[in-house]
Parts: structure tokens; C-alpha cells; sequence
């Protein structure tokens, strides 16, 4: 086990002193670079980009929305999404002001993004030093864990691909909590109390994961109960239950808004049992990282890795002598249960992708795993003979996150990725012919679009996506017939409807424009696009009683900050003449 003794005095020599940190600090952020450093030349992969980055621009390049982040779904306020991850916005939001200072010099929309994603990988990769200190670990085995973590393949697509940023702000968090609960446990500090208060809201309001540190915190309890920080025991426990209940009301609150039904508890463990041998994919990857594709799915994926991994894993807990009540446990049982709500997905099980994102923070589990074990702590790292190992398989998991990491560099190349490792899946198909639709090589994309329909003849939003193009083109016929064919695959998809709305205003045809709009709004309420459009719409029509009924409804929804220009200045016209 490892002895907290190390660091009960932080600045000591041996403890996770001011030099050492910083050392170890530019050191990972020179490997990172040397392995992902170019990833910020890349562009846009068009897998959410689309939504949270360019049709959302006009809302998160404004610091004034600051609020509205934390009121809405996730894709608001251009589509909407069953996920609520404010925190996640926020960071867009923040990085975005970069953007804005630089407009004009720097030719790459997608530049300071990428910057972005290295910096947060650089710190989640630093706490992993600190956590394994704070754990007791050996100073050496502590850098090269981290080092190793840092240069991982798993933490390709959180650097590569700008919203793969979101696993790394969890992590962050998620290791701030633990590293704040440690400390609170060993010394009963009411700062590590409130430092753990708030990296933790600040997790769960990341991403919905966070809730699976409560059995991680339980277990190290376990170990360490006679600690000082158990005569606070229900002090802190009345918070955490305090900001799990605010969460979940203002989630189920926003998400009942935007019409989502949670998944019940009985369908969440129909589809941990459906997704279960996903474990095993996972794990094979967290130390034999070379089966891998931008989007896995079981029937495509190797799972003997994993069962290899699970064998070396009972070796060493043999060996190792790792008793049940011990970090070596503590980090498997991190391992699953961080893992254990990415096997959970809206989708059915026979389309679920199984993200190699999402192995990050679960990761971290089997280094603590390998990390608490005697037989690393025996182990003499200033001997150049237990070093080499370790080193070898850093260059080695290097030189396989530089070549992966080129897979991202742009839409093409990652959706033709997709489809080569996934035939299969309908998804990838889907994603293949947008990306050929963008590029204008409308041949190759209805290709693409009949294979899908072929693996998936229910597949949702190909024939929406096809009448967006549409009428991008000004093909209204061909527009109108595609929108009407994904209505007949998915009655409630608004966004066809809105699609049909706009294609009728475009042609003059008002009365049905207006009608397909209200359809629009009838599905989902919430969707500021149509409310917008229905504003200009009767505005356009000097009926302005009914503009500004909508203009009312819409104030309710979206702050005037938030708001297009256009639907700006019909506002300010509007309260110029004090109907508002």
C-alpha cells in the first residue's frame, strides 16, 4: 500500500514539492506537444463541431450568454441534445474570447480550440502526478505514469478532436475531488472540504459521469476510516447529497424542456448487460492500444486483447499479494465504474459506438492499480535496467498516438477512417456522405446515403440531411420530397419540419411556411430557430400583433444577448414603439 506518510509535509524534499511540480510540469507538456502538437493545425472532423461550434458561434463568442449556458441542453440554441454539460459549453465560451482577439491574424477558425484541448490534457496529466503522489507513489513511478497517460493512445481523440475535450475538464475535476478528498480524510481541513464541494459540482455539471466517483470515495473510505476527516463524516455527506440533488433538478428540469425522457434504472441495466462485453474491448486497450478506429463497435473489434489484459490483471493481483481492501482494488474499482455509464447510450445496443474517448478517466484506474502494488514500489527506477522497460513502452504508446492523431486532421480523412473499420455501421456511412455533401461531391454522397439506408432503412436524418443541402442549393422539389421522407421515418423530427417552414418562405409560399413553423413549435417549443423565423415571418407581413406575441414567447427562452442580429433589430424597433 502506499504511505501517506510522504506527504504530510508537502513541501518537504520527498513530497509533491513547489520545484519537483513545476519540472515535472514542463516536462509533460513538451512530450505532449512532441506527440500532439501539430493537432492544432487541424480542423474540424464534423462529428458535433457542426452544432456546438459553427451554427452555435453567434452564442458562444459572446461572454454575456455566460448565464444561458447553465439553462439550456447542451446544443442549445441551434438544435437540441438529451445531454445537459454546462461546464463543457463554458470552456467553449472562454476559449472562444481567444478566438475573437486574434480574428483576422490567424487564418483557422479551429486553431485556438485545439490549444485549448492540449492545455486541458497537459493538466489532467499533471493531477495524475498528483494523485499518485498524494497516494504515497514513488517520485519516478509517479512521472512515469503520468508521462505515460500523457502520451497514451486513449487521449488521441480528447486532444485531437475539439470536443473530445469534455473527457479532459471531467478528469480534471474528478481528480481535483479525490485528490481534495484525500487530504480532507487525512487532516479533516474544512479548505479540503470545500475544495471538494466545489471540484465536484464542477464535475457533475462536466458531464453526467461524475455521479460514479460516489462508490470510488465509498471504497477509499473503507480503507482509511480511522482517519481524522470521519468525525466530519456527516458534514460531508450533507453537501455531497446537497449538490447531487441540485443537479438532478435542474437537469431533469432543463431536459424535460427540451422534451427528453431519461433512460429508467431497468433500462439501464438492460444495457449494461447488452453492452457488457464492451469491458473487455476497453480493456485490451489500456495497455495493448492497437485495435484501434475513430468509431468501434463490438462486431468490427478485437476483444481478445481484453481478455489478455484481464489475465495479466489476475497474475499481478496474485503476485502482487493485493489484499480486497487496498489501492490495488480501489483501482479497478475506478476502472469499472467510471467505465460502466459509458456502456449506457440512448442508441440501441446493435448501433452503440463504443468512443475510445471515453477509456480516459476510466484509465486511470489501472495505473493506480499497477501503481499501489509492492512490486513497483520495490522497484529501483535510477537503475537503468528497471528504466528501460517503462521508457520503451512510452516511445512505443508515442509513436502510436502520432500516427493515430493524423486520422483527425480533417472530415475526410476521419469519416473514410470510420467506414473502413466500421462497414458495417450505418452511422459511419451517414457521417462519410455529410462530409462529401459539405465538399459539394453530391455523387459520392447519395452513394454513401443509399448505403446507409441499406444497413439501416430507418437510419434518422439522412434524408433530412440530403434536404438541407437542398435547399442550401435552392432545389426546393427535391428539398420538399427529402423532408417529407424523413417526417414519414420520424414523425417528431422538428427540424424537418422547420426545414419544410423555411424551404416555403424562400418560395413565397407564406401561408405554408407559417404552418410548418407552428408544426415546428407544436414538436418542441423550445426551438428558437423556428420562433425566430416565425417573428421574421410575420414581420416581413407587417402582422405585427402576431410578431410580437412570438417575440414574448421567445424573450421567455433566450436573452435579446443571444439572439440573432436580425431578430435584434425587429426587437429594438418593436420596443422603440413600446408594443414590447
Amino acid at each position: 500500500m502506499f504511505n501517506h506518510n510522504l506527504l504530510s509535509n508537502p513541501s518537504s524534499p520527498s513530497g509533491f514539492g513547489r520545484v519537483n511540480k513545476w519540472v515535472v510540469f514542463c516536462l509533460l507538456t513538451l512530450v505532449v506537444f512532441a506527440v500532439f502538437g501539430r493537432t492544432i493545425w487541424f480542423d474540424y472532423v464534423q462529428l458535433d463541431e457542426g452544432i456546438l461550434l459553427v451554427n452555435n458561434d453567434f452564442f458562444i463568442s459572446k461572454i454575456a450568454n455566460f448565464t444561458e449556458v447553465f439553462q439550456h441542453d447542451i446544443n442549445y440554441p441551434s438544435a437540441v441534445a438529451p445531454y445537459y454539460r454546462p461546464i463543457f459549453i463554458l470552456s467553449f465560451m472562454l476559449n472562444s474570447q481567444f478566438d475573437k482577439l486574434m480574428a483576422g491574424q490567424i487564418n483557422s477558425t479551429s486553431l485556438f480550440y485545439h490549444i485549448g484541448n492540449i492545455l486541458l490534457h497537459i493538466v489532467a496529466s499533471f493531477l495524475i502526478f498528483g494523485l499518485l503522489r498524494e497516494l504515497g507513489a514513488k517520485r519516478i513511478a509517479s512521472i512515469l505514469f503520468s508521462v505515460l497517460f500523457a502520451v497514451h493512445p486513449a487521449a488521441t481523440p480528447v486532444v485531437a478532436w475539439v470536443p473530445g475535450r469534455l473527457e479532459a475538464i471531467l478528469t480534471i475535476f474528478m481528480l481535483l475531488s479525490f485528490i481534495m478528498f484525500v487530504r480532507f480524510l487525512r487532516t479533516s481541513n474544512w479548505r479540503y472540504l470545500v475544495g471538494f464541494f466545489l471540484s465536484f459540482a464542477a464535475a457533475i455539471f462536466t458531464k453526467e459521469v461524475a455521479i460514479s466517483l460516489l462508490p470510488v470515495l465509498l471504497f477509499y473510505y473503507l480503507i482509511h476510516r480511522q482517519e481524522k476527516g470521519s468525525e466530519m463524516l456527516v458534514t460531508f455527506l450533507s453537501g455531497l447529497a446537497g449538490i447531487c440533488i441540485a443537479w438532478f433538478f435542474v437537469r431533469r428540469n432543463i431536459m424535460a424542456g427540451v422534451q427528453v425522457s431519461d433512460l429508467s434504472f431497468y433500462q439501464v441495466l438492460v444495457a449494461l448487460w447488452s453492452n457488457s462485453l464492451a469491458v473487455f474491448l476497453y480493456l485490451g486497450k489500456t495497455l495493448l492500444p492497437f485495435n484501434l478506429t475513430v468509431l468501434p463497435i463490438l462486431e468490427s473489434s478485437r476483444l481478445v486483447y481484453g481478455f489478455i489484459i484481464l489475465a495479466v490483471l489476475a497474475l499481478y493481483w496474485f503476485f502482487g499479494k493485493i489484499k480486497i481492501l487496498s489501492l490495488g482494488a480501489l483501482g479497478i474499482i475506478w476502472f469499472l465504474a467510471f467505465l460502466a455509464l459509458s456502456l449506457v447510450s440512448y442508441n440501441l445496443p446493435e448501433r452503440m459506438v463504443f468512443f475510445e474517448h471515453r477509456l480516459y478517466l476510466p484509465l486511470i484506474g489501472i495505473f493506480i492499480f499497477f501503481g499501489s502494488s509492492d512490486l513497483v514500489q520495490r522497484l529501483d527506477f535510477k537503475k537503468l535496467k528497471n528504466l528501460i522497460p517503462a521508457l520503451a513502452v512510452i516511445i512505443l504508446f508515442s509513436i502510436t498516438s502520432f500516427n493515430y492523431g493524423s486520422v483527425y486532421k480533417d472530415k475526410m480523412t476521419f469519416w473514410q477512417k470510420a467506414v473502413a473499420d466500421s462497414p458495417k455501421l450505418s452511422e459511419a456511412h451517414n457521417g462519410l456522405a455529410t462530409a462529401y455533401l459539405m465538399d459539394g461531391k453530391m455523387a459520392e454522397a447519395e452513394a454513401e446515403f443509399v448505403t446507409t439506408v441499406e444497413l439501416n432503412p430507418t437510419e434518422k436524418r439522412v434524408h433530412l440531411l440530403l434536404g438541407l443541402y437542398y435547399l442550401n442549393q435552392g432545389q426546393y422539389d427535391k428539398a420538399k420530397e427529402k423532408f417529407e421522407k424523413e417526417i414519414q421515418i420520424d414523425p417528431e423530427q422538428f427540424v424537418a419540419y422547420h426545414g419544410l417552414g423555411r424551404l416555403y418562405a424562400q418560395s413565397n409560399n407564406l401561408k405554408e411556411a407559417e404552418i410548418s413553423f407552428l408544426k415546428t413549435l407544436e414538436l418542441n417549443a423550445d426551438y428558437v430557430l423556428a420562433r425566430q423565423d416565425l417573428v421574421v415571418l410575420y414581420f416581413s407581413q407587417n402582422k405585427h400583433p402576431q410578431a410580437v406575441a412570438q417575440l414574448k414567447e421567445l424573450l421567455k427562452i433566450q436573452q435579446p444577448e443571444a439572439m440573432h442580429p436580425q431578430i435584434l433589430k425587429i426587437l429594438e424597433i418593436y420596443r422603440k414603439e413600446s408594443s414590447l
